[in-house]
């Protein structure tokens, strides 16, 4: 129990975790100043929290921080440390104070613990969003594999696996750890029992906040079909309005008395998304064919390929995507807001033709490579796509490509014209058709 030197003034507040003396007497209870641990070991940090009834604001010493009149930090000390709080004026009386001590073989806390590892759902198609959940006790570090993700003691992350894949969840500290595993089955083929799930898709992959979205699907099977999040039961062949508030996976169930299967899909919720994403998908006037009811003139020859071929721009790729919308995304990349990168270049991809050619710069599972593409991508910022990249153990990474050309000589001239800060900060430039990129997801 930690031991603290109160002023007559200072209250003590009975707190699960900090460390405190027996309540001052009734008349006293004025303020609360109280640690985690009064003894750590070498650089360890402490928890420190006060409540004062003062008017003004408090200073916090050794260091004269001047602090609200109710607050916390946390502190590491280098060695045995005499905490206090005064007023925050000239001559302003002290109100508490309190030892924190450096001792070389003081015990560690509690182990970290796991004490919840799930999966929305443990069998899916290949590509299918799974959910996985979790929830650690003790100040742990919290590490999923495979991918060796650090991650939050309370938190979720959603996964595309393309085979049958063990995720463990490992949380560990000073007094040890601990670790659970969920396995994650992903199915060749629709399952084929007399009920399951033939089709579930949605109108839209990505909405804005409070936006309403549209599922549809169909089971065959004389069947329970029930959706989750929620329970609800359903009919076999329908469709409901969902209006999430946060990126969710949805899965539906069908079952009888001889068998079931599940399908999932994730509607991503993405704040600052354009409201109107719909990008009008247009073929260059050189490329459009001729009607064959249409007279030739003699003084006109037929429009062949080799005719046309001029005027093809070769030098820049295609850009059909509005100002707006471009300039939202370029911003996206300078906020490393990955979510609406994404959304934005799908769509802008979606108007693509998918024999075009394209130039993959890179793959990468960081966020500030972002603001690498913003930073040196310059007016060419505005032909780049971020997309996703799904690793077979369905962690999600991301690929920048530039562009859409007619051809892989034209990407590959107009890389070479590319800054050359954004040329070098990126890996050995891999020329591919914009309709089937390595890292997309299977079509289900």
């Amino acid at each position: 129990m930690l031991q603290m030197i109160l002023l007559s003034s200072c209250l003590l507040l009975s707190s699960h975790g900090w460390a405190q003396q027996p309540p001052a007497p009734e008349a006293a209870r004025t303020a609360l100043f109280e640690a985690t641990a009064t003894a750590v070991r070498p650089g360890e940090s402490v928890g420190l929290r006060w409540d004062c009834a003062v008017s003004g604001k408090v200073r916090l010493d050794p260091g004269g921080l001047v602090m609200e009149a109710k607050g916390q930090v946390t502190v590491k000390p280098a060695a045995t440390t005499t905490y206090s709080l005064s007023e925050a004026k000239a001559g302003g009386a002290l109100l508490a104070r309190l030892e924190v001590r450096i001792e070389p073989y003081a015990p560690y806390g509690e182990p970290a613990k796991v004490c919840a590892f799930e999966a929305s759902t443990h069998a899916v198609l290949p590509g299918e969003p799974v959910k996985l959940s979790w929830t650690c006790t003790g100040t742990a570090k919290v590490k999923l594999e495979p991918g060796g993700l650090e991650l939050d003691g309370q938190s979720d992350i959603t996964v595309t696996p393309l085979e049958t894949t063990r995720y463990t969840i490992t949380a560990s500290n000073f007094s040890g750890g601990a670790s659970r595993t969920v396995e994650v089955q992903v199915l060749k083929s629709p399952v084929g029992q007399p009920a399951r799930v033939c089709a579930f898709t949605a109108e839209h992959s990505a909405i804005r906040p409070g936006d309403p979205v549209e599922l549809h699907w169909e089971c065959v099977g004389d069947s329970k079909v029930r959706l989750e999040p929620g329970g609800l039961e359903l009919d076999g062949k329908d469709h409901i309005t969902v209006q999430p508030t946060e990126t969710t996976v949805y899965t539906l169930s069908a079952a009888n008395i001889l068998g079931g299967s599940s399908r999932s899909l994730e509607i991503r919720v993405i704040p600052g998304l354009p409201e109107k994403m719909a990008v009008t998908r247009t073929v260059p006037e050189a490329l459009k064919p001729i009607p064959e009811s249409l007279p030739v003139q003699a003084e006109h020859p037929p429009r062949t390929a080799e005719a046309v071929k001029p005027r093809l721009v070769l030098d820049r790729p295609e850009a059909p995507i509005s100002s707006a919308i471009t300039d939202t995304k370029i911003t996206a990349f300078r906020e490393a807001n990955l979510p609406l990168a994404i959304a934005l270049s799908e769509s802008q991809r979606a108007a693509i033709p998918p024999e075009r050619w394209t130039v993959r710069l890179v793959v990468s599972g960081s966020l500030e490579g972002l603001k690498v593409l913003a930073k040196h991508g310059g007016k060419e910022a505005e032909d780049l796509m971020v997309l996703p990249f799904v690793r077979r153990d369905g962690i999600r990474w991301w690929q920048a490509c530039y562009g859409a050309f007619p051809s892989k000589a034209a990407a590959l001239k107009a890389y070479a014209k590319l800054p050359d800060a954004l040329r070098k900060a990126l890996s050995t430039p891999l020329p591919l058709h914009i309709g089937k990129l390595p890292g997309d997801l299977p079509k289900v």
